[in-house]
């Protein structure tokens, strides 16, 4: 009986392990009561936000600080200021803001952008119409930066944009002097064309006259500027025509062959001669006549038929460091044809007249000293021929076979005492 007495009823357990079944107990019924979360169909989708709702740039930009101009440098950057600048509402006005945020000497970059700007918005109003605010606006802001350009002012865009400007400019021969005064030396013919019209249409007849010189000097012809409406008021002018005539240079008909053995027979001699003295020749495959028309017709020059001959024979060579030019140097800015370029500046601003007109045939062994073809006759006091420049005495000589010759003396004078 005593066996029975407890059965059914659970033993006593300690206080610690009550406890903590209680806690367990209270965590499991808090649990019960936590709502679960909704399912993954009904869940509230969570908004994304979208570009649109940002406020527009312009609003933005209303709303907060006044926004900074861009400086030249930020301006160069991009990658494509000039149209930046082009495509302004007022573009005049946006190069002004570039060149203000230019502070010194422009870079070679910053000089191309304002010069480029410059001349593209001026081309339009070339073509269309002449003068008005927006030309003299724009010429003064340029010109007033001039000296900050370095080396650009020389080159292309500075050049493109004078010749728009003159274009442009309409009559206001104040703008048009100032212009002027910065056209280089170098410069193409085209640019002098574009100045001699300029003062035309502004009806200056002395600085046209002037000016139409320089440009048949740099290979304009007469027939353009006879055919140029600019020039329609003085067509019949007698000092304009004369100017004219004297540019129309008789053609030299083509007639090589005959010259051809004469310059073949002074040129082996002459080889000969530097070979016996040690001294050495550079001699280039011949070029066909057709290539040396072509090259005429192109520089708008002509030269005499023995050149042509010699050309047949070697298209340029060097002899005792004599050059003699090819049609590659008569063609294109060659070392050779730079320094003839460079002669005839130098004599020009010393005073010597007829050396700019004059053909350059070959740099005879020192930088100041040159065979020409005198093609008006200017330096010779008559006809047309050579004449070699030696210590800037200007001596005619006969034809290219006394040059040879004379060269070939010269080599046994000089080289055969030592």
């Amino acid at each position: 009986m005593a066996g029975n007495k407890g059965k059914g009823k659970r033993a006593p357990q300690p206080r610690a392990k009550r406890a903590g079944a209680k806690r367990k107990a209270k965590a499991k019924a808090k649990a019960k009561q936590k709502p679960k979360p909704a399912p993954a169909a009904v869940a509230a989708p969570q908004r994304k936000k979208s570009p649109t709702t940002k406020p527009p740039l312009a609003v933005a930009a209303a709303s907060g600080p006044k926004k900074r101009a861009r400086t030249a440098r930020e301006f160069a950057m991009r990658s494509s200021p000039v149209v930046e600048i082009l495509d302004d509402e007022h573009p005049i006005g946006a190069l002004r803001r570039f060149l203000d945020s230019v502070k010194g000497e422009a870079s070679p970059q910053q000089a191309q952008i304002a010069l480029g700007s410059a001349q593209l918005m001026l081309l339009p109003i070339a073509r269309e119409h002449r003068g008005g605010r927006e030309v003299k606006e724009l010429v003064d802001l340029i010109l007033e930066r001039w000296q900050d350009f370095g080396e650009r002012r020389t080159g292309f865009h500075a050049q493109e944009f004078l010749r728009n400007a003159f274009a442009a400019i309409g009559v206001d021969r104040e703008r048009i002097a100032r212009l002027e005064r910065h056209i280089p030396p170098t410069a193409s013919g085209e640019l002098l064309f574009n100045l001699a019209t300029a003062h035309a249409v502004a009806r200056d007849k002395v600085a046209m006259l002037r000016a139409v010189e320089r440009a048949l000097e740099a290979g304009v012809t007469a027939t353009e500027m006879r055919r140029d409406s600019d020039f329609a008021p003085y067509l019949h002018d007698p000092d304009f025509t004369r100017v004219l005539a004297r540019s129309d240079l008789p053609a030299i008909p083509v007639h090589v062959e005959p010259y051809v053995p004469h310059v073949r027979a002074a040129l082996e001699s002459l080889i000969e001669t530097l070979r016996e003295l040690g001294q050495r020749t550079e001699l280039h495959p011949p070029a066909t006549v057709g290539t040396i028309i072509d090259v005429e017709r192109v520089r708008k020059i002509a030269l005499p038929n023995d050149y042509r001959a010699l050309l047949a024979l070697t298209n340029g060579m060097v002899v005792w460091d004599h050059a003699f030019f090819g049609t590659s140097d008569y063609r294109d800015p060659t070392e050779l044809s730079l320094r003839a370029q460079r002669f005839a500046q130098v004599s020009a601003n010393a005073g010597a007249t007829g050396i700019e007109e004059c053909v350059p045939l070959a740099s005879w062994g020192t930088p100041n000293d040159w065979l020409l073809f005198d093609r008006r006759g200017r330096l010779r006091g008559g006809e047309p021929g050579y004449v070699l420049v030696i210590d800037a005495e200007e001596r005619p000589v006969e034809d290219l076979r006394a040059a040879l010759g004379y060269l070939e003396h010269t080599a046994r004078d000089t080289l055969g005492t030592n």
